[in-house]
């Protein structure tokens, strides 16, 4: 049995900073992969009626995904591995690992912006919403900009990788993935430093390795993580 099974729908979105962890920490995990019609029935079972959910080996029910994502950083370590500079994700130094969740919960600030646009019915005015967001002035345009000004040239904070780097990774791409509706593909190239910390994951080899594995052809959403 695996050690860990990771539940959610097949997206680069919320459980996909679970996901590279697992990956970049050599665990034994499977991919789950939920569909939108079993949904309905999968969220009867789950603890919050939430996915992403992580289920060990025994059997316990791991959720909350910045929870999962520091509890994987704790234990996944980066670095040259017989060198001292070898690190942990989730920073041990209490004032490094403050401004890693400080600017994790600042993106989560601007994907908070959206996702009330999720409740908008009519398509064009969805579009719009989202459009407006992202305009020069909109909260999220705002907010990003502000975020900007806070990042490091070459990782969100400090002067290695960690948890903050993988969470910009995930949510920067896929915000330009096609699934956000109505949102402009390019509007990483307004923000230089974070487009560098994004192209520095996307270097690792070790994450470059896991997308190249991705069949864009069903799975076009991840075109912008194998860039």
């Amino acid at each position: 049995m695996a050690a860990y099974t990771v539940k959610y729908f097949g997206l680069p979105a919320l459980a996909e900073p679970i996901r590279l962890l697992l990956h970049l920490g050599k665990y034994d995990w499977v991919d789950e992969k939920l569909t939108f019609k079993e949904w309905p029935e999968v969220k009867k079972s789950t603890k919050w009626g939430q996915v992403p959910v992580v289920i060990t080996a025994d059997g316990q029910e791991m959720t909350q995904t910045k929870a999962l994502v520091r509890y994987f950083g704790k234990q996944v370590s980066w670095g040259r591995k017989h060198l001292i500079f070898s690190k942990k994700l989730y920073p041990t130094d209490a004032k490094l690992a403050f401004q890693v969740d400080e600017m994790i919960d600042a993106m989560e600030d601007v994907r908070m912006k959206i996702t009330p646009t999720f409740k908008i019915k009519d398509q064009a005015e969805k579009e719009a919403a989202r459009k407006a967001l992202f305009a020069e002035g909109g909260e999220c345009t705002e907010l990003l900009k502000k975020i900007e000004m806070y990042c490091g040239d070459k990782f969100v904070a400090g002067n290695t990788l960690t948890i903050a780097d993988i969470w910009f990774f995930f949510f920067l791409n896929l915000l330009r993935s096609g699934f956000f509706d109505g949102l402009p593909k390019d509007f990483l190239d307004k923000y230089p430093k974070m487009k560098a910390i994004v192209a520095n994951v996307g270097s690792i080899p070790e994450v470059k390795a896991y997308y190249a594995k991705k069949d864009l052809s069903k799975e076009p959403l991840y075109s912008p993580f194998v860039e």
